[in-house]
């Protein structure tokens, strides 16, 4: 039985697709650590590596639809040997949908094909728990950055958009961090 091995691909360099956040400014921040800058932006780096697998999942980015009369709630996980997957739930006319897709790429290195999608229906109870929890643990307030890092985590991305209102939050394997509320509000799209 031979192993395939996996070798990282040096793509964020090369992916020149859209970038689904906004990107800070990296000459006015320290450069110690890939976690800094302003809320609701990421640096470039982090930007192409988060885009690229939001681009293979077939997503749209969020950040600049703030224009748009959109209620979405999206948590992207980004996996170092997982498959990238992304639960999205959007409310329509008093319609709550949830998408699902998940990729064959590796969340730390490459990109891959959706290898599993699904749509359906939930109840609008479930949108309102969801918003609900992202107010009762000051969502809107938290940091856009995290500052614990574990090598070969998950990356947990957090976006909601409201009504012209965006926030974005990331965090790298919150379940071991001491961040149990964010863990417990984006498991609520996966429940």
């Amino acid at each position: 039985m031979s192993k395939k091995i996996i070798s990282p691909k040096d793509d964020e360099k090369d992916y020149n697709g859209k970038l689904y956040f906004a990107t800070y400014d990296e000459n006015k921040y320290p450069r110690d650590t890939i976690r800094n800058g302003p809320n609701d932006s990421l640096s470039l780096f982090v930007n192409k590596w988060y885009s690229k697998h939001l681009n293979s999942l077939k997503e749209v980015s969020l950040f600049d639809k703030k224009n748009e009369n959109l209620k979405i709630i999206r948590y992207t996980n980004l996996g170092t040997w997982s498959n990238p997957f992304v639960y999205k739930m959007e409310l329509q006319n008093d319609q709550t949908i949830l998408t699902y897709s998940q990729s064959d790429g590796l969340g730390g290195y490459q990109t891959g094909k959706i290898i599993k999608e699904y749509t359906e229906k939930m109840s609008v109870e479930k949108w309102n728990n969801l918003f609900s929890k992202a107010n009762d643990i000051n969502f809107w307030n938290m940091e856009t950055h995290g500052s614990n890092i574990i090598l070969d985590g998950e990356e947990w991305i957090l976006e909601i958009l409201i009504d012209g209102k965006y926030h974005l939050v990331t965090r790298n394997s919150p379940e071991n961090n001491n961040d149990q509320e964010f863990a417990e509000l984006c498991k609520l799209l996966t429940n």
